[in-house]
């Protein structure tokens, strides 16, 4: 029998079709379209997380977040601080292929007065009717103006928006991925003010946005060219607002010494808002007065996280020791400790088990849905040797669900079975999507070994090791088919964690921040 690629992108198995979910974090356009920044989401706590899922909820709830926003109407930035609130269903169930396109609304309310001039401030209500179409995995969206309501007071004037004039668009594409939604985005506004004596004000701005979403790191950031003209003058500038969510791993040791746990590792939940500008043309009368350069920042609040601290003391000096214990703190492994044998093979199962855990994928609880209903249960038997009562079932079934986990040619998962080096990074990487990061058709990697990588993985190894989760041994061998061991496996997953907590959210703020046309 001919041996398929033993994980595949999603597709259809046993007359099944596969469709990518994901847990509910971050938003696009939490922090609106206009230049400014909000204080954004925190990513929920691990106990949030278990709380909600056993309540079956996966929604958002609306946003309140302090916000800022520099206005150039007047020919001089201003600096405008207060309240957005962010009301609408943006929710998608992709997994509803009756429904492959649909409209929803979101309401953006902008409350912002300075605290030291309360004659600067902006009462702006936009309401958008959002379009969205979904093809495969990813998802088109249209925002269109349904209703816009603005007016600002700077120096003792008011810029009253007359709508009927203004126009405002913004396109998204989203990519879901099983541990990552990626996006991109433009947006063009054309705003008229209306001044006294039939003088008028226009404001148009358009850029690129780009953004992401995981249960480990959020961001989004936004580069936009503005221009402010009246009939005397004209102000050009660009902005780039960014917001960025996070969740840093610290340990600390005890004090006193005399306590049942010398140490444990907490999770430290980060906001972190800023924008800065430039202005490339100034009114004339300006010139020699205004900063040409400027920064603005929201404070930051941080909250923390104890997480579990395992007694793993008989792995002390091990090469995975450190990675093996943040697995079980963050509880992406579980079970006893003491019985964790690192030496061992990892089975297909208990590496997709970890996976599913480590990028926090929806898991439905078999055991609750049972006992709340009365009626048998029909159950969906996907791979014949992945059944029910198995501890695994519900973390492959998520898997499943989320294109990661596909049988071979013969239907079966294979799920007690040892997991070979180039299978694990197939899958690991496209748990992120970033397969495409490996060259077409098939990339030769730095490994010495690598005539024996098998072409179906080169696009994955090539890429897992420009991302640094994969490295050559002492000799530079890779060594793709041989097993991986719970160790090896302990720091693939805990190295994937890392590079989304950090490396990924580099990508999107500061490379898109300082790039230059």
């Amino acid at each position: 029998m001919k041996k398929i690629k033993p994980f595949a992108f999603a597709g259809i198995v046993s007359g099944i079709i596969l469709t990518v979910c994901s847990p509910v974090f971050a938003d696009v356009g939490d922090f609106g379209f206009f230049g400014g920044i909000s204080s954004g989401r925190k990513l929920p706590k691990t106990t949030e997380l278990i709380l909600e899922q056993q309540k079956n909820k996966n929604k958002k709830d609306d946003l309140e977040s302090v916000y800022k926003e520099v206005v150039f109407l007047s020919g001089v930035p201003v600096t405008m601080e207060g309240q957005l609130t962010v009301k609408g269903d943006s929710e998608i169930d992709m997994t509803d292929k009756s429904k492959t396109a649909d409209t929803y609304d979101v309401t953006y309310t902008y409350g912002s007065t300075t605290s030291t001039n309360t004659e600067n401030n902006i009462t702006r209500d936009i309401k958008y009717e959002v379009n969205y179409r979904i093809e495969g995995d990813q998802i088109i969206k249209d925002y269109e103006v349904d209703s816009w309501d603005e007016v600002i007071n700077i120096g003792g004037v008011s810029y009253q928006l007359d709508e009927t004039q203004s126009e405002s668009s913004v396109s998204v594409i989203e990519s879901h991925t099983p541990g990552v939604t990626y996006y991109k985005g433009n947006v063009s506004h054309k705003a008229v003010y209306a001044l006294e004596e039939n003088n008028k004000v226009v404001w148009e701005i358009s850029g690129t946005f780009y953004g992401y979403d995981s249960a480990w790191s959020s961001t989004e950031t936004h580069r936009i060219d503005g221009t402010v003209t009246t009939d005397g003058w004209q102000l050009q500038y660009q902005v780039r607002p960014s917001v960025s969510m996070g969740k840093t791993l610290q340990y600390s040791e005890n004090e006193p010494t005399a306590i049942s746990f010398s140490g444990n590792y907490r999770e430290v939940m980060q906001n972190k808002s800023g924008l800065s500008y430039d202005i490339y043309t100034l009114p004339k009368v300006n010139t020699y007065n205004v900063p040409r350069t400027g920064t603005e920042s929201i404070d930051t609040y941080n909250s923390f996280e104890q997480l579990i601290a395992p007694n793993l003391g008989f792995l002390k000096g091990h090469f995975a020791e450190a990675d093996i214990k943040k697995l079980f703190a963050m509880q992406i492994l579980d079970g006893e400790p003491t019985f964790y044998q690192p030496s061992q093979s990892v089975t297909r199962g208990q590496f997709v088990s970890m996976l599913t855990k480590a990028v926090k994928l929806p898991v439905e609880d078999t055991s609750k849905k049972k006992k709340s209903s009365k009626k048998a249960q029909v159950v969906n038997i996907v791979f014949p040797d992945v059944t029910e009562d198995r501890e695994d079932y519900k973390y492959i079934m998520a898997a499943y669900k989320a294109g990661l986990a596909v049988g071979r040619d013969n239907g079966h998962f294979y799920t007690d079975s040892p997991i070979e080096r180039q299978e694990a990074i197939v899958i690991l990487l496209r748990t992120l999507g970033l397969e495409n990061l490996g060259l077409s058709p098939t990339p030769v990697t730095s490994f010495v070994d690598d005539k024996y990588i098998a072409d179906w993985a080169k696009k994955e190894v090539y890429a897992a090791a420009r991302l640094g989760i994969i490295s050559g041994d002492s000799d530079g061998n890779f060594r793709p088919k041989s097993y991986v061991s719970k160790a090896e496996a302990a720091a693939f997953v805990n190295r994937l964690v890392t590079y989304m907590r950090s490396d990924l959210q580099t990508d999107y703020t500061e490379h898109i921040v300082n790039y230059s046309d």
